[in-house]
C-alpha cells in the first residue's frame, strides 16, 4: 500500500547486526518484470504496493511508525522509481523543503562529474588551477592538492586549511576544504552554482532544490534545501547511473560507479562525497583522533548500500541490489545521540526494522 500521511560529533558505539529474518515469498513474475520509471517534472509518481513486492506490510508500517517517533518529518521509499511508501509528520507535505546539510555533498559530486564529462574541469588538476594561488594556508602542499582530493576528503589539511599530512593519505571530514569545491564549480562552469545545478541536474529530473549561501565553516559555500521527493529523485538518478528515462543526465556512464568506489585512503567507507556500506571498517566525521571502527557503516543494511548523509539525520539511502531508494528528512533522531554529522544510531535501528519488512 502507499502509506498515507501520519502524525559536537562523537563516534557512536558499533551496533551488532540484527539476525537475518526468514525470507518472504518472491513477488509475482509480472511485478519483478516491471521496468524502472523516472517521473517527469510535475507528473504523478507511479506507485506499487508493498504487498505486491512481497514485503511484510505490517513490519513496514511499524518501521514507518517508529521513524515518526524519531523527529522525522518525511520518509519516502521507492522501488524502481515507484512510490512504495510515503509518510509525513509535523505539518510537512510532499512540497515542504528544508536544509539537507551534508547530504548535499553527494549532489555536488554528481554535478562535478558532469562538468568533467563536458571537459570543463579535471579531477586530477590542482585545485589551485581553478581557485588561484593562496586559497589554502599551506603553501608547501597547496599545489599538490587536486580536485579529487577535495572530493575524497583527503586534502591533508585541517579546518584552518593548514597542512597536517600529505595530500591523499588520510581521511578527514573537512568542511572548510570541501567548501572550496563551490568556487571550483562556478569557475569551471562560468556560471553561479544555482544556474550550473539547474541546467545540468535539477530541471532535467524535476528537482526544486535551492542552494543557500552559508559561511558557518569560516569559508564561503552553500547548503542545499530540498523536499523529501527531491531527495528521492536524486537517489533515483544515481541508482539509474545518471540516466533519467532515455536521457543521459550525467553523460559519463561510469561516473556514479567512480563516486561509489572507496577512496585510496584510510577510510574504505567513503568514496567521493558518498558514504559506502560495503567495507569491514569505517571512520566517521570528527577529530582526527577518532578511532577506526570495525564492521560496515550500517550492519543491518545491505552491503551495497551507499548513502548521502547530512547533519541531523538527513538520509538518502540507495541500494542497487534491491532497486531501492529510501529517504529520511527531519531533525536529529531521538536515538541519534549527540549531534551526528553523518551516520548515527538511527541508521542501524531503522534498517533493522526495514529488514524485517523487505526480508533481504
Amino acid at each position: 500500500m502507499l502509506m498515507a500521511c501520519g502524525g559536537g560529533p562523537t563516534a557512536p558505539a558499533p551496533t551488532p547486526a540484527a539476525p537475518s529474518p526468514s525470507p518472504l515469498p518472491a513477488p509475482p513474475a509480472d511485478v519483478r518484470a516491471l521496468p524502472f520509471v523516472h517521473p517527469a517534472p510535475g507528473a504523478e509518481w507511479p506507485t506499487v504496493s508493498a504487498g505486491a513486492l512481497g514485503w511484510d506490510t505490517t513490519a513496514l508500517r511499524a518501521a514507518l511508525d517508529w521513524a515518526g517517533t524519531q523527529r522525522s518529518t518525511a520518509v519516502v521509499i521507492t522501488w524502481r522509481g515507484r512510490l512504495v511508501a510515503e509518510r509525513y509528520w509535523r505539518g510537512w507535505t510532499g512540497e515542504t523543503d528544508s536544509i539537507i546539510a551534508s547530504a548535499g555533498k553527494s549532489v555536488l559530486a554528481t554535478l562535478i562529474g558532469q562538468l568533467q564529462a563536458e571537459g570543463r574541469l579535471s579531477l586530477e588538476a590542482p585545485a589551485s588551477q581553478y581557485l588561484g594561488a593562496g586559497w589554502s594556508r599551506s603553501p608547501g602542499t597547496e599545489g599538490r592538492i587536486t580536485v579529487r582530493h577535495l572530493l575524497q576528503m583527503s586534502s591533508g589539511l585541517d579546518d584552518s586549511l593548514r597542512t597536517v599530512v600529505a595530500p591523499g593519505t588520510r581521511f578527514y571530514y573537512n568542511n572548510p576544504a570541501y567548501y572550496q569545491l563551490f568556487a571550483v564549480v562556478t569557475r569551471a562552469a562560468g556560471q553561479d552554482i544555482t544556474t550550473a545545478s539547474r541546467t545540468r541536474l535539477f530541471d532535467r529530473i524535476g528537482m526544486s532544490c535551492t542552494w543557500r549561501f552559508n559561511v558557518d565553516t569560516g569559508e564561503p559555500g552553500f547548503v542545499l534545501s530540498c523536499s523529501a521527493r527531491d531527495m528521492a529523485r536524486f537517489g533515483l538518478l544515481t541508482l539509474s547511473r545518471g540516466a533519467w528515462g532515455t536521457t543521459r543526465v550525467v553523460t559519463d556512464t561510469s561516473w556514479v560507479t567512480q563516486m561509489w568506489r572507496p577512496a585510496p585512503h584510510d577510510n574504505p567507507a567513503y568514496g567521493m562525497l558518498w558514504w559506502l556500506n560495503g567495507s569491514d571498517r569505517h571512520r566517521l566525521p570528527g577529530p582526527s583522533v577518532l578511532p577506526t571502527l570495525s564492521g560496515p557503516l550500517v550492519p543491518a543494511a545491505p552491503r551495497d548500500l551507499v548513502a548521502a548523509l547530512g547533519k541531523g539525520d538527513k538520509k538518502i539511502y540507495v541500494v542497487p541490489s534491491l532497486d531501492l531508494v529510501v529517504v529520511r528528512h527531519g531533525d536529529e533522531a531521538a536515538v541519534g545521540g549527540g549531534n551526528p554529522l553523518a551516520s548515527s544510531t538511527f541508521d542501524e535501528q531503522f534498517w533493522q526494522r526495514l529488514r524485517q519488512a523487505i526480508r533481504y
